[in-house]
């Protein structure tokens, strides 16, 4: 069992964890503070959130932020060009889901809503790739896996890549959780994916899989990937309101499944509740 406080900050300076350049760090907030806003939140890595019995978490007095990508990825790619999409995105699908839960107002099964893919998904992987703490003195790993996602997010005119599937979900909880890196196995000869990451927070889910098996079956709805082109096509994504996957999906496995994961590569962070005044 992991009982160590997690460690969310680092160097001022390194090397970014997407271009690999080495220069001052900036801390990359994760979500982006316009899909929610940065609070008091206990953070915890995944071991620690899976054991019931591991109390042990460490404070951050503004949401889930890392020092871990330079100011150019940080603030020209992601802040100016793809976060404005994925904060569209949730505030639409927020509204939504607070209008079925807060005031019981039933709306259809399944909604269509108009996206910009290329920059949604790019503002979905940058947050990832930003989603742990750079090696002090040493420029990312590479691996085929976090080669392909940075590749993709710094190349604006390169393509989706077909080895990616981009899986999505209604996501009704306020615990926020990145994943850097996490690979999932079957002992029901479904097969294994090498490679796959993931972010959650209120109001959506995404899973990033490379390289799927078609023998592992993930019943989702998925971002299109041959609809469009360039970084500001649109197309439309279906929103189902009604069927939603457990909330520990797929992090913590169900039965005949298995995880395996670098825990200081995984972040959750809950809302910490304060004392009252009566």
């Amino acid at each position: 069992m992991n009982t160590h406080k997690i460690k969310f900050k680092g160097d001022k300076k390194g090397y970014c964890n997407i271009c690999g350049k080495y220069s001052q760090l900036t801390r990359d907030h994760i979500p982006p503070q316009g899909c929610v806003k940065p609070t008091l939140v206990e953070l915890r890595t995944l071991t620690q959130h899976i054991s019931v019995s591991s109390k042990n978490s460490t404070d951050s007095q503004s949401g889930l932020n890392i020092l871990s990508i330079c100011g150019d990825c940080n603030n020209n790619l992601l802040g100016a060009q793809y976060d404005p999409e994925l904060i569209e995105l949730s505030k639409n699908v927020a509204g939504m889901v607070r209008i079925q839960q807060e005031l019981g107002l039933s709306l259809p099964e399944k909604i269509n809503l108009s996206v910009k893919p290329q920059k949604l998904i790019r503002s979905v992987i940058g947050h990832i790739l930003a989603g742990k703490l750079p090696i002090t003195g040493k420029p990312p790993i590479s691996a085929p896996f976090p080669d392909t996602l940075r590749n993709y997010f710094l190349d604006q005119s390169s393509n989706i890549p077909d080895n990616l599937d981009i899986y999505y979900w209604i996501y009704p909880s306020n615990k926020q959780i990145v994943i850097n890196s996490l690979a999932i196995g079957s002992s029901l000869g479904e097969g294994f994916v090498s490679g796959s990451c993931l972010l959650k927070f209120f109001p959506l889910a995404f899973w990033v899989v490379w390289n799927q098996p078609t023998s592992f079956p993930i019943n989702l709805p998925k971002i299109p990937q041959n609809q469009v082109k360039y970084l500001d096509e649109t197309c439309e994504i279906m929103i189902d309101l009604r069927q939603i996957p457990r909330l520990d999906y797929p992090e913590v496995p169900g039965e005949g499944r298995y995880i395996m994961y670098c825990d200081h590569s995984t972040f959750l962070a809950q809302p910490k509740k304060t004392k009252g005044f009566g």
